[in-house]
């Protein structure tokens, strides 16, 4: 919802643990806290009743916004407890947007002002149900391999149906409807079974259990192995077929456009991991059976006072390979990360935090995406805290003339919109 992420923590490294997993700039780099309505919500757990949170924003910005805007969400978490030990519940996000309603949206009657226009977003849209070392989750969910799956930083051939892929009306594209996952725990073993829900006008051949997907993890002393497993769906979901031009492993609407849906590769990953001497070391195996291509990838990750520093390797069978290196570093109010990617992912990236006290936060970033032409993405920002939730943010992005990333996600730490942008933010 937010074209700003505002944040009040410096930098989180990622060196130390042995099982994360990045796409984008290799480790050292992470999200700082999010408003509530734009966090993904997790269950309740045992307790019961109606959690609700909300978020707005209000700000200025003329390239990206055309000018003033404002913005807000709602958060709702509910569970209540049933027999047996378990607990059921849902949890939704709703976004609101003022003056810019889109053809999903809603739009209420009376509406003769200048912010007349009120779109209504619904996403991450659950329901559960946990307990006994199980769940059942049904709606814009995890898929069962996503959920155990960990390989190695820039693996070209571990493109596992994700999240993102699933039904978000906030995000025009995604082309499965939902995802229905079974999880469950027993001793070292844990593993997530799903299918997807396709409600298209194309979909005559797919029945109600259709896009297997499955994880397992196991835990053996100080080893972790896994594997996943996605079956194909070689046709269209719900309107089209067209091909995998990013090589992802799925036709989605950023190929497709218009809410195009797409099909899905068979892909079986392995992976495995453990600490020696202080450093945490994987391995990770991803075979695309539809594409006949594979990658194969190694990754170290050492922490060492406050620097943590991460080097990853990645063989592949149809293009160049991946390789990088990413330090970051933490202490006292300085927070940075610095990473270089090479190989057929090619980005360097320098990003920094300094908390300079009294809520006076101060941000800064660099990122080269290294591809033909000038696509560089560059920013530098202040964050202020007026407390009760409330902040006050000053940015200022900028790109080069080929980049074709989007304007309202300038950096990786700290993302925020292309030219001038001053706005405060309110949560609750």
């Amino acid at each position: 919802m937010k074209s700003i992420l505002l944040t009040s923590t410096a930098l989180v490294a990622f060196a130390g643990a042995a099982m994360a997993e990045s796409h984008e700039a290799m480790a050292p780099m992470a999200d700082g806290t999010i408003a509530a309505s734009d966090t993904p919500m997790e269950a309740l757990g045992a307790a019961d009743g109606v959690v609700v949170g909300a978020d707005g924003e209000f700000g200025y910005n003329e390239e990206v916004e055309g000018g003033f805007y404002f913005d807000g969400g709602l958060s709702i978490t509910t569970s209540a407890g049933m027999n047996m030990g378990l607990t059921a519940g849902l949890t939704l996000d709703i976004d609101l947007g003022f003056g810019d309603a889109e053809s999903s949206s809603l739009t209420g009657e009376g509406g003769a002002g200048t912010f007349g226009d009120i779109s209504i977003d619904a996403s991450d849209f659950v329901v559960f149900v946990e307990g006994q070392g199980a769940a059942l989750y049904v709606g814009d969910t995890e898929t069962g391999a996503a959920t155990r799956w960990s390989g190695t930083t820039n693996m070209e051939n571990d493109g596992f149906l994700e999240q993102d892929d699933v039904d978000d009306g906030a995000d025009d594209g995604d082309f499965v409807d939902g995802v229905m996952r079974g999880d469950l725990e027993m001793g070292p073993i844990a593993a997530s079974l799903s299918f997807l829900l396709v409600d298209g006008s194309d979909d005559q051949d797919l029945d109600s259990l259709d896009g297997l997907s499955l994880g397992v993890e196991g835990t053996f002393g100080g080893f972790v192995i896994g594997m996943a497993y996605q079956e194909e769906i070689s046709d269209s979901l719900v309107d089209t077929v067209s091909t995998d031009t990013n090589a992802d492993g799925i036709i989605g609407a950023s190929e497709l456009g218009n809410d195009d849906p797409g099909t899905v590769d068979e892909i079986i990953g392995l992976y495995a991991g453990t600490s020696f001497a202080g450093a945490d070391v994987k391995v990770a195996y991803a075979s695309n059976e539809t594409t006949n291509e594979d990658s194969l990838g190694l990754q170290v990750d050492y922490p060492f006072g406050p620097v943590s520093v991460s080097a990853f390797y990645s063989a592949e069978s149809a293009v160049d390979d991946n390789y990088g290196i990413g330090v970051s570093y933490e202490n006292g109010p300085l927070a940075g990360a610095a990473y270089f990617h090479d190989g057929n992912d090619e980005e360097i990236g320098l990003e920094a935090s300094y908390v300079l006290g009294n809520g006076l936060t101060m941000y800064a970033g660099y990122i080269d995406n290294r591809g033909v032409g000038d696509d560089y993405e560059a920013y530098a920002a202040a964050t202020y805290d007026l407390g009760g939730g409330a902040e006050l943010i000053a940015a200022y992005g900028d790109t080069g003339d080929d980049y074709t990333g989007a304007n309202d996600e300038i950096g990786n730490s700290f993302e925020v919109n292309e030219g001038v942008t001053v706005a405060v933010s309110f949560t609750f």
